[in-house]
């Protein structure tokens, strides 16, 4: 079955949003297919799919064994099975079944985002612009973005300020205080070190420069643009209030020692340099320099919990800050520094 504009406007809240919209959303939404007697959600389980019924009946069976059965022939019945999560009721299908599925958190951030500071509803989403917004969709799909508030969302895209650069503009310079956090809405850039030497290529959705902000240091790269384009820039204040703070947590050293009692996915991360750990460290914490922690990222494992100590100051802001854009759950370490050991 071939998902398209069509069968997703069948359904609330596609119903609400803009064919631009729908355009980026639509590999995002899969089909699945259920046997008779199949139970496609339990209740009383987080769910992180968003289920509508394509084909087939299903009954919803909740806590008292009450049952409502739903047929995909009932035009009036256009809304997901899974209303709620943890689930309040169970899905059996009674007949074989074709459902939709989305995750749940990724639509959730999509509503907040068509519908903040819109005030008109016929107006829901007509603001998407199917290129100009490429970098909103970017965004969203990111690990970082995926953990932000959806409250936080539709006010960041609000705060974003449009610039437009030209071919060889300078964005920042290796060196120079950070003020801003960029996204590239249009055109390509590329990064390079203080000695002019190439190192990445950044294209349209692409972001930078939160580094500086987090750690309140200087840029440690050059952005140079290589085409024409438009940025997208959010300024530190806003940066800070709307996308740091939401995914910093902090937890003690007791309470992390006895959660570690039980549970064995947490690491202590330490991100100094091997020399300051030489003669204090953390008894069993892992070391892995700053400098070294986003070349390191792919062989780090995402069942783990990284608990970076806070011992390293700044640096464990901007680590924890790598982290949580790469998809990992992490968190810093309180207090670090007076469990301590010496070599």
């Amino acid at each position: 079955m071939k998902i398209t504009h069509e069968l997703l406007e069948r359904y609330a809240p596609f119903n609400t949003l803009s064919v631009e919209c729908l355009s980026k959303i639509i590999d995002k939404v899969s089909i699945k297919h259920f046997e008779k007697g199949a139970i496609i959600f339990k209740r009383g389980r987080e769910v992180s799919e968003a289920f509508y019924l394509v084909k087939g009946n299903v009954d919803l069976i909740d806590a008292h064994f009450d049952i409502q059965s739903i047929s995909s022939d009932d035009e009036t019945y256009r809304f997901m099975l899974d209303e709620a999560s943890p689930t309040q009721v169970s899905a059996l299908a009674k007949t074989p079944v074709v459902t939709l599925t989305i995750e749940r958190d990724f639509l959730d951030l999509v509503m907040a985002w068509s519908e903040g500071g819109n005030d008109d509803e016929a107006e829901v989403g007509a603001s998407f612009d199917a290129e100009e917004n490429d970098w909103m969709f970017n965004l969203l799909q990111s690990p970082l973005f995926q953990k932000i508030p959806p409250g936080n969302i539709s006010q960041l895209f609000q705060r974003f300020q449009s610039h437009k650069v030209d071919a060889d503009d300078i964005i920042m310079r290796e060196g120079e205080k950070g003020d801003y956090f960029y996204v590239l809405q249009s055109g390509s850039a590329t990064v390079l070190d203080e000695q002019g030497n190439f190192l990445a290529t950044l294209r349209a959705g692409d972001f930078f420069g939160e580094e500086a902000l987090v750690g309140d240091t200087t840029r440690n790269a050059t952005i140079k643009m290589l085409t024409p384009g438009v940025l997208m820039r959010l300024d530190k204040p806003d940066f800070i209030m709307l996308l740091q703070e939401p995914v910093r947590s902090y937890i003690g050293f007791e309470e992390l020692q006895n959660i570690m009692k039980y549970d064995g996915r947490y690491q202590i991360l330490d991100v100094r340099i091997p020399f300051e750990r030489r003669f204090q460290h953390i008894p069993n914490s892992r070391n892995i320099p700053l400098n070294q922690l986003r070349r390191m990222l792919p062989q780090l494992n995402n069942t783990i919990i990284y608990v970076v100590a806070d011992d390293a100051g700044r640096r464990a802001d901007v680590a924890t800050q790598l982290l949580s854009q790469a998809g990992f759950e992490t968190m810093i370490l309180q207090h670090a520094s007076l469990q301590h050991v010496t070599s």
